[in-house]
């Protein structure tokens, strides 16, 4: 429903009257030049007459040829209407009257805000049909909201954020599209979900990011007419086994985390936050130990039973590692190496042949801001620590899940 509408005024009354009464606002923001403000107390009668009332203001331009000036004058048309508190859908501009910099100057002003826009024409002119409309034969066409094809760069932003790991700022850009939208308001509203799951997936908040990839429906969105993001949702779609499989295991060890948390480490490093990917890293190369250790021998490196380790190794391995406080073993990352390598597991006869060079990157990341100094890692700390993990062949880098672009 119409509510309130920004209307310039030039011309003849007739047809902001038939503009009026054809949407019925509460509200009119008349914009006037100081020849034709006399027009909106005609406007009024006329209105009046045909059994209405409206509410008004009026904004004054003092120079019609003065596109700058017109633009000003029309901003402040527009806040008349933006201080009453009127949502986007409940305001119309009808920019039929006035002179060019005028219509040219509310148009700009407005279009932004993500109104629908409307114009008077008529089914009989003057001059032979190019003079202006015949009293009585005007018609009303309301246009579309030319948010919903002229948000061109706004889309490419959200694009360009999600692409490069910003997740939250994409979201919000989203949003503030859907906000001013009105013909792919759901689309844009599905699509929020998508990003905000991913931003979600991101924080390795799994359950949440599946909640919100259900929220967007995405078998609807591969109905779309937008191919791009009909891509999106179907490449998302793909990538469902991976989201539902996260958010439904337990918080131990497993390989798809392993996987997950490596994927996780590639986009810090794309953003230029080495520290951060490092950290990641060293995560995985602990987690590769603890998972090899509990699903093929069943021990816990939090609590290793002292019957499973290697009887060669036992009495040292207890006497290190045995907490004193709650008599529980407990094995850190070198000593789950070390217990694989006793157990003549090939991971820990690989993490062993590579020890040195462990050692290296292992003494760098200490040295990091986030861990106990006062480094930065340099971008080949991260390739060599990249190629070190690799080098183990536990997985393949095809296997790491990765997000899709997106292209709107």
């Amino acid at each position: 429903m119409i509510k309130a509408m920004i209307i310039s005024v030039g011309g003849t009354p007739a047809p902001i009257i038939k503009s009026i009464t054809e949407y019925r606002p509460e509200f009119v923001s008349f914009f006037a030049s100081q020849n034709t403000c006399d027009q909106v107390s005609e406007i009024k009668k006329g209105i009046n007459g045909a059994g209405y009332t409206i509410k008004n203001e009026i904004t004054l331009v003092d120079d019609v040829n003065d596109l700058y000036h017109c633009f000003s004058k029309a901003e402040e048309a527009v806040r008349r209407v933006r201080s009453k508190g009127f949502n986007n859908e409940e305001v119309i501009v009808d920019y039929t009257g006035g002179t060019k910099n005028m219509s040219v100057a509310l148009s700009l002003s407005a279009i932004t805000h993500g109104f629908s826009f409307s114009y008077v024409g008529g089914t009989e002119r003057t001059k032979d049909g190019v003079g202006i409309v015949l009293d009585g034969k005007e018609k009303v066409y309301k246009s579309v909201n030319p948010w919903d094809f002229l948000a061109i760069d706004e889309r490419k932003k959200i694009s360009f954020l999600f692409n490069t790991n910003q997740f939250k700022a994409a979201k919000e850009l989203t949003d503030e599209v859907l906000r001013r939208s009105t013909k792919y308001k759901t689309v844009f509203k599905k699509l929020g979900f998508l990003i905000d799951g991913y931003y979600s997936w991101d924080l390795f908040r799994h359950g949440d990011a599946k909640g919100k990839f259900e929220r967007a429906r995405m078998e609807d969105l591969l109905e779309v007419d937008d191919e791009s993001i009909k891509s999106f949702a179907k490449a998302t779609l793909q990538l469902k086994p991976s989201y539902e499989s996260l958010a439904q295991m337990q918080k131990q060890p497993d390989r798809l985390f392993i996987l997950d948390l490596f994927s996780n480490a590639e986009r810090r490093f794309e953003e230029g936050k080495i520290d951060d990917a490092v950290v990641r890293l060293y995560r995985i190369v602990e987690m590769l130990a603890q998972e090899r250790l509990q699903n093929k021998y069943r021990i816990d490196t939090g609590n290793v039973s002292e019957e499973k380790i290697p009887q060669q190794m036992r009495d040292e391995f207890v006497s290190k590692y045995k907490d004193k406080k709650d008599g529980k073993i407990k094995a850190p990352q070198n000593a789950a190496f070390g217990l694989l390598e006793a157990l003549g597991d090939d991971l820990g006869k690989e993490f062993n042949k590579h020890l040195p060079q462990f050692r290296q990157i292992q003494s760098q990341r200490n040295n990091l801001y986030l861990v106990h100094g006062f480094a930065c890692a340099p971008e080949n700390t991260y390739l060599k620590f990249k190629e070190f993990i690799l080098d183990l062949n536990i997985f393949k880098p095809e296997e790491v899940i990765v997000f899709p672009r997106l292209n709107i």
